[in-house]
């Protein structure tokens, strides 16, 4: 049995795969962007070990989840799955962080969480996508893009940043597939049902992805090749420097 806590729960691939964990009896920890759409995923997965609330768009929220995460922790994993700027969850926002919301929520909130919360015992994952070939390596004005893509590709470096530091864990970065979900849509030709069951044997510690070399970014069959400034290893390192330098929030031990 693990413990596993899992941002954007409450639709989409992430409950998809929080309630197959629970229904074998996994202890999962659920996260929600506000009361109502907790209400609405405990009642979904009503075996949920707990829920916690927080808008990853406000760095003091995300920063205070990270502390509620740590109350009911510690974990065996960590999915930082929850994203927008995507097809309907598209958005030109900036937030009163005065950031785009986009790289608030895909970027800097998996940072923050990484940073403040108590590392994963076994595996830890950022969510990517197909999107982040799309992305610029650059860096130039990181904050206040509101690219999809961009943000997939500061996931995949944040993994590989991550699995240098914590050499005792997994930590990957995963393209789930263009899939059936709000943000996908109706078009996608890609089933809810396939990346949930993949991440969800990830999660319990079956399945092939457990044995891939950490910093990889896999698709839920196996490793893929990543962009290559995903790889840059002074990119990962200013992307670092990016988020700590508007969130206040320092990588463990540095």
């Amino acid at each position: 049995m693990v413990r596993v806590f899992i941002t954007g729960s409450t639709d989409g691939i992430g409950q998809a795969a929080a309630k197959l964990l629970a229904e074998q009896g996994h202890q999962v920890v659920l996260h929600a962007r506000n009361a109502d759409r907790a209400a609405s995923a405990k009642a979904a997965i009503p075996n949920a070990a707990a829920i916690l609330v927080g808008n990853l768009s406000s760095i003091e929220e995300t920063k205070k989840l990270a502390k509620d995460a740590n109350n009911a922790g510690p974990f065996d994993v960590v999915v930082h799955n929850a994203g927008i700027g995507y097809g309907s969850t598209a958005s030109r926002e900036i937030t009163s962080d005065k950031i785009s919301a986009v790289f608030a929520v895909n970027t800097l909130a998996p940072y923050i969480l990484t940073c403040l919360m108590d590392k994963p015992k076994s595996r830890l994952l950022f969510m990517s996508s197909d999107s982040h070939y799309s992305g610029d390596e650059t860096l130039k004005n990181a904050t206040q893009s509101h690219s999809y893509g961009n943000t997939k590709l500061h996931d995949t470096m944040l993994a590989k940043a991550f699995a240098r530091r914590w050499t005792d864990i997994q930590v990957l970065s995963m393209h789930p597939g263009w899939v059936k979900t709000k943000m996908g849509g109706n078009s996608a030709p890609v089933q809810l049902s396939e990346p949930a069951k993949a991440l969800a044997s990830w999660v319990a510690g079956e399945g092939s992805l457990t044995k891939v070399t950490s910093g990889a970014f896999v698709t839920t069959s196996g490793e893929s090749r990543p962009h290559p400034g995903a790889d840059n290893v002074n990119k990962q390192e200013e992307l670092l420097e990016i988020c700590k330098s508007v969130s206040g929030v320092e990588v463990p031990g540095e």
